[in-house]
């Protein structure tokens, strides 16, 4: 096995980013090479300091945090079965994204089929215009981002979501949250309150593995956390929102957006963000479910 990085062919590399690396920053990363590719492009893995060094470029921490998603969910490559059940090396992860623990029912549909199965990355423009016909005037809203995670819940009947009671109970910090009609999101996360945003962050990633709700929010939390600081980031009637322009960039494209060296990127974005995506995503999950029960 080759730990060393690799210079790919360039359809080799188009292979990796396309069927492989489902996930617009490390898709992008990889295409531009600024995340190298190691062993080969068939069993590709790259390098845990080298996305903790990609996440962190430009300021704060959230590199730290990718690096435990890729350790967590990507610690499998494939085995002399075929299947993602053989250890990578340590210090490492896996670049093969579909079939892998972090792949589940539920997702978005825009760069990956069948979460199952290796190799079934591909771009599909029809999710990715559901996603983007919810903006207005170019921006997509964190609400907006809540409700197509919910519809794409509703459109997996493989989709594993929790009961919202369940979920309160399991994040503890979300009760209150909640009973504070959501309003308290901006009062939790404070710098003097580290303990406090490492604990829910745990609590988070913990459910992100029982329950895809969670783990779609925390996804697109990444999405947000890494715009959060980006020069000229926009709000729309009070929430964080995303610029489609950017969204075309990385997951049409498959390029970072240009300067993103340049800010900050926190995990404390990512909290803040992946809660507020699990509060609305779990409200229109509880619409939409309602509706089909009422047969509308």
């Amino acid at each position: 096995m080759n730990t060393d990085p690799i210079q790919p062919t360039a359809d080799e590399r188009t292979s990796v980013v396309e069927k492989k690396a489902t996930c617009p920053f490390i898709g992008s990363a990889v295409a531009q090479d600024a995340l190298p590719i190691r062993n080969d492009a068939n069993d590709p893995l790259a390098g845990i300091e080298d996305v903790r060094r990609l996440g962190n470029t430009g300021g704060g921490n959230l590199g730290d945090l990718l690096v435990f998603f890729a350790s967590g969910n990507h610690a499998f490559m494939r085995g002399a079965s075929g299947k993602l059940d053989a250890a990578v090396p340590l210090g490492f992860f896996s670049l093969d994204f579909p079939g892998s623990q972090g792949s589940h029912p539920g997702h978005s549909g825009i760069l990956q089929g069948d979460p199952e199965s290796l190799n079934s990355g591909r771009f599909s423009q029809a999710d990715f215009d559901r996603l983007i016909n919810l903006a207005t005037d170019g921006f997509l809203k964190r609400s907006d981002v809540g409700r197509f995670i919910a519809e794409n819940l509703i459109r997996d009947p493989k989709s594993k979501v929790l009961d919202h009671r369940t979920v309160a109970l399991l994040a503890g910090d979300l009760v209150h949250i909640v009973e504070s009609g959501f309003g308290f999101i901006g009062d939790l996360i404070k710098p003097n309150q580290a303990d406090s945003h490492r604990d829910l962050e745990e609590k988070l990633t913990k459910l992100g593995g029982e329950d895809n709700l969670v783990g779609s929010s925390g996804e697109f939390g990444l999405l947000f956390a890494f715009f959060a600081h980006k020069p000229g980031s926009k709000t729309v009637a009070g929430e964080p929102a995303l610029d489609i322009r950017d969204l075309k960039t990385m997951f049409v494209a498959k390029r970072l957006p240009e300067g993103w060296e340049t800010w900050k990127k926190s995990r404390i974005d990512w909290v803040t963000n992946t809660t507020g995506l699990l509060i609305s995503a779990a409200n229109e999950y509880r619409k939409l479910k309602g509706t089909l029960r009422a047969g509308v």
